[in-house]
């Protein structure tokens, strides 16, 4: 430990996350030369190389890659450490490292927005380290301890987590203003009709999608609901679609919702966490705030502090 520092581990951390120097320069407020200083010194003292960069880019070497990730697992038990002497103190401190699925922001069921507000009504000291990925990959993070709250659609459930129930949340079924069937009526839509036009779907609701289509064929595969939506615009595809994320569309004209097939079904909103170890009190708190806050919004009041 004493042949390099944390300012070395977690520049290196930083670059890996943000794809190179050029990514890090504003997150670290250092300049390019200087972080390539910090990283060619971390690499002297280790004595090997930890990344490629020049004309072909940037990228780990096998090694940097494990050196990545016992860095990043060594700076998260630094946090979490300073967390719980912070408890030992009575005082709510800590980074809270908090994930979630895209474009929950129009979802008033989950108003993700006002669980934050919440919790930062009350004192503390506790910064915030806040990412948006698909499942799969929150599921990973968490696991690896990169997060302490994961919050989304979980349809493939992993055993190292525990899931709690927070709300449902309709999906619909749209086409766009230039696609053919934009302009039909009901009785000229047929499931058979749809089958005969391309659809695109979500890489981790493929099977829920797509289901009552029974369609496996001219699919179009997304990772998220903004690339979703902007396939279902083009008019080349047909998809699903949270109702909330898509009357945005439907309000200007520019989507469609085909809501008489029986289509429509519902996702389960829930949050994960480890199993182990234990929460930390300030990780606890924010959990219990978002259930609150949701619980709050499915009464229609506002959920405040206590």
């Amino acid at each position: 430990m004493a042949s390099y520092s944390m300012k070395h581990m977690l520049t290196f951390c930083t670059v890996a996350e943000y794809g190179g120097f050029v990514g890090a320069e504003s997150v670290l407020g250092m300049s390019q030369p200087a972080i390539s200083t910090h990283i060619r010194d971390f690499e002297i003292r280790l004595g090997f190389q930890l990344c490629h960069r020049g004309r072909s880019g940037f990228s780990l070497t096998e090694k940097g890659q494990l050196v990545y990730r016992k860095c990043r697992d060594m700076l998260n038990n630094i946090s979490d450490f300073e967390s719980e002497l912070g408890e030992l103190r009575d005082k709510l401190t800590g980074t809270l490292r908090l994930g979630l699925i895209d474009s929950t922001i129009t979802n008033h069921d989950f108003p993700i927005s006002e669980a934050i507000h919440r919790f930062y009504g009350r004192k503390n000291d506790v910064s915030l380290k806040l990412v948006v990925l698909p499942p799969e990959e929150l599921e990973r993070e968490l696991l690896n301890g990169n997060l302490h709250i994961a919050l989304g659609l979980f349809h493939n459930r992993h055993s190292g987590l525990s899931y709690r129930h927070l709300c449902m949340e309709d999906h619909g079924f749209y086409c766009g203003r230039r696609h053919p069937l934009f302009g039909l009526g009901n009785a000229d839509i047929t499931l058979e009709t749809l089958r005969q036009y391309p659809v695109s779907s979500r890489t981790y609701l493929h099977h829920a999608e797509l289901q009552g289509l029974m369609k496996a064929w001219d699919v179009a595969m997304v990772s998220n609901m903004e690339a979703q939506a902007i396939l279902i615009t083009s008019g080349s595809f047909l998809g699903f679609l949270p109702t909330h994320y898509a009357r945005q569309w439907v309000e200007r004209g520019e989507m469609r919702a085909i809501d008489h097939l029986d289509l429509s079904w519902q996702s389960e909103f829930s949050m994960a966490m480890r199993v182990s170890p234990a929460p930390q009190e300030f990780v606890r708190i924010f959990a219990e705030d978002v259930e609150a806050t949701i619980k709050a919004a499915s009464l229609g009041k506002p959920g405040e502090p206590t």
